[in-house]
């Protein structure tokens, strides 16, 4: 597609995924540097520039081996990080550099690239499965036209109609190797001019030597043709390459996390009717209806209506906001009073929640450890392959050079790598979706790794292990005016206890007075200047903190001072959560260490460590931000659970950082997994999931490479021929599929099983 093709798209409003034909050189990719498509199609972060590429015709692990060599072929590319599952390549640039370079490079390699944006790789893919459906389709129906004409020659035809039939079958495996083959003989070019040597290499050689070998065998009126065979051969290549990308697609469109969050259908208006319609259809402009109760599906402004919304999952917000005409409302909050009509500003993974949610999937299509570990042992075993291969066309040439063939075919054919290829990735895709249903979202396929290694949890008190629905239960205060200033104070903070505050002496503080030089700092309370002098409230290290108000409950001491002394005291409760001892139960009978970090007086959580059944040693206290990163950091394999704002320096410095409450905007950013669920049965729930995936990958792996030894033995002794490693070949992938799903089922059991 040229700059011609690209600013007629732009005036017709289209897209640029649709090109008839894809371009052939870097230079027909000009259009990609256009300022105009630039800011369309690309996005400049961190001093580069970052645009998606969707990449036709990647089907195995040897394809992201050779799209790792693109810096090497394009000036000013700084990385390509692959998705083999969607198919997708980001690309980060100089922002001197050019785009067509890059697409140039992958253009070399053999893979087609479509500059996208968002979700417009999904038509592109589906486009390209029709095509391979296609291709599978002709060489499929070829096949068996031309096994039927074969059956004529083992049954004796001799003559002028023998003639006749093997030269139709000529004509009928013609199609299959210049239309239904071309993917496979794309892909060793392709490989032959990155200067390595793919598992197509020898799969193409084997399918032109019979090819030729028949061909010229035809001309001469005697010998042998294998039109059946190799016609045989394509079909079930394709079919099995068909099979495995889509299971491969199906897990990972079940990781997608957008779909879990907000509904599947919007109330539009069409036509003069309102009518539900799938959300994919909502275009930007369009008018919605989200009636009470219901989870608002798109960003948009409102324009009738007047109702409170629900945007904690989203932002953090304690309490619902109003929404009236003119305000603004975003994917994932909840409507609760009455209907609200809105004008669509941002559907999908345009809006807010989508943004974020994208940076989510972003970050877990990053290879893991293991799947780093599991692509550098592929590069030596794709040689080893390689290698085995020439040993049986060397063992089979005591019977000929065709039995040679035969044996060295059926090698390389039956030894591909695809199940190592997916083992690792196609595992945590499957546990990703699975957390992502049950409302956990994990930021990573290397933080679901790491979930599985952890030795030791620590779990922030107010809010994770308790209700965080502090309330008052005593006040002593020297005078009035200790009141007003702690009330005034506290207006100004949205921390539970300050809160709590506030709403038990707002009523009686009467006027506030003004707060002058108010200063929060996070674990240590507020402070400010109120008619010329110094107030703080903060932690009581002399009250009562941590005495039991009543069973269940833990007790927390606040103290207000004035000109640095104290003039009042508060003691608050709160309740601890309802399944907090059976987690802690269940985290320890899983053999990990849990302690109680909290900002609280070391009172009350050593209090709140024996409800749960913990020593006093297992509970530190008086903790302030800094000295909870410290602390977790000083533990090489711990889980710090806590809030995602106030504990954020203490989740990023942990092994594994889970946000249990608050925002999911602001818990993203610093924690590895954020809890949309009230309670604490997520966090052991997340841990047997890191656990589960941990073994399921393993098992994969060893499925894996018992199938390739076992495969390769039976290859090289002449047992199996290419046809029946054909067959073969897709089956370590599908037990690898079905070994991931059967490995998700033990934490899909837990998973549902959360309130």
């Amino acid at each position: 597609m040229g700059m011609g093709e690209f600013y007629a798209l732009r005036e017709k409003g289209g897209t640029f995924r649709r090109a008839s034909r894809p371009p052939a050189a870097k230079a027909a990719f000009a259009y990609l540097d256009d300022p105009e498509f630039l800011r369309l199609y690309s996005e400049v972060v961190d001093g580069e520039r970052r645009m998606t590429f969707y990449l036709e015709g990647i089907h195995c692990l040897a394809c992201l081996w050779l799209l790792q060599k693109v810096p090497g072929f394009a000036p000013g590319v700084r990385r390509v990080e692959v998705d083999a599952g969607r198919s997708t390549a980001r690309v980060a640039l100089d922002l001197d550099a050019k785009a067509a370079d890059a697409a140039g490079a992958f253009e070399l390699l053999g893979y087609r690239p479509h500059a996208v944006r968002e979700r417009e790789d999904e038509d592109l893919r589906r486009r390209e499965d029709r095509l391979l459906l296609m291709r599978v389709a002709v060489a499929g129906a070829c096949a068996m036209n031309i096994m039927l004409l074969a059956i004529s020659e083992y049954a004796g035809a001799t003559g002028s109609l023998l003639s006749v039939f093997r030269w139709t079958s000529f004509a009928l495996f013609l199609p299959v190797l210049g239309f239904s083959a071309a993917p496979l003989f794309g892909g060793a070019w392709a490989s032959l001019r990155a200067h390595s040597v793919s598992i197509d290499v020898p799969v193409c050689l084997g399918l032109s030597f019979g090819f030729l070998s028949s061909t010229v065998n035809l001309l001469r009126g005697s010998g042998g043709v294998y039109f059946d065979s190799l016609s045989t051969l394509v079909f079930l290549l394709l079919a099995g390459r068909l099979v495995l990308a889509r299971a491969q697609r199906g897990a990972v469109e079940s990781s997608r996390l957008l779909h879990f969050l907000t509904p599947s259908m919007a109330r539009v208006l069409r036509a003069g009717n309102w009518k539900e319609v799938a959300l994919d259809s909502v275009k930007p402009g369009e008018r919605v209806e989200i009636r009470a109760g219901e989870v608002v599906p798109v960003d948009g402004i409102v324009d009738e209506g007047r109702s409170h919304v629900d945007a904690a999952a989203l932002t953090g917000e304690s309490l619902p906001r109003l929404a009236a005409e003119g305000a603004a409302l975003f994917a994932g909050t909840t409507n609760l009073d009455a209907p609200l009509r809105a004008r669509v500003t941002a559907c999908g993974y345009r809006t807010r929640l989508g943004r974020i949610l994208e940076d989510v999937e972003r970050a877990s299509a990053k290879p893991s450890r293991a799947a780093r570990a599991a692509d550098r042992a592929g590069k030596y075993f794709v040689g080893a392959v390689l290698a085995l291969s020439a040993a049986a066309f060397a063992i089979g040439l005591r019977r000929g050079p065709a039995q040679a063939f035969q044996r060295a075919l059926a090698t390389a054919i039956v030894t591909c790598p695809c199940g190592l290829a997916l083992a690792t990735p196609l595992a945590q895709s499957i546990a990703v979706g699975r957390a992502a249903a049950a409302g956990i979202l994990i930021k990573g396929a290397d933080a679901l790794e790491r979930l599985g290694e952890i030795d030791e949890v620590f779990l922030d008190k107010t809010g994770t292990l308790t209700e965080g629905a502090l309330g008052v239960v005593s006040w002593e205060a020297s005078d009035a005016d200790a009141a007003r200033a702690a009330a005034a104070l506290e207006s100004r903070s949205a921390h539970p206890i300050a809160r709590a505050i506030f709403a038990r002496l707002s009523e009686s503080a009467g006027p506030l007075p003004e707060v002058e030089d108010f200063r929060e700092v996070a674990g240590e309370g507020v402070s400010g200047r109120i008619g010329g002098v110094s107030y703080g409230v903060g932690a009581d290290d002399g009250g009562r903190g941590g005495e039991s108000a009543s069973p269940g409950t833990i007790a927390t001491a606040v103290a207000v001072t004035r000109a640095g002394r104290v003039v009042a005291r508060a003691r608050l409760a709160d309740r601890l959560r309802a399944d907090a001892a059976q987690t802690v139960a269940a985290l320890r009978a899983m053999g990990l260490r849990v302690r109680v970090l909290s900002g609280d007086s070391p009172a009350a959580a050593a209090e709140a460590a024996r409800v749960l059944g913990l020593s006093p040693q297992d509970a530190i206290g008086a903790a302030m931000p800094e000295d909870k990163k410290r602390i977790v950091s000083a533990s090489p394999r711990a889980m710090m659970v806590g809030d995602g704002a106030n504990d954020a320096v203490a989740l990023a410095g942990a092994f594994v950082g889970v946000a249990a409450h608050g925002g999911m905007e602001v818990s993203l950013r610093a924690a590895d997994a954020y809890l949309s669920r009230p309670g604490t049965a997520p966090i052991a729930a997340l841990i047997q999931l890191g656990r589960g995936t941990r073994a399921t990958i393993v098992r994969n792996l060893i499925f894996s490479a018992a199938y390739n030894l076992i495969g390769a033995a039976l290859a090289l002794s002449g047992r199996v021929g290419p046809l029946f490693a054909a067959v073969l070949m897709p089956l370590s992938a599908i037990t690898v599929f079905v070994s991931s799903m059967l490995g998700a089922a033990h934490a899909r059991a837990a998973l549902e099983a959360l309130p």
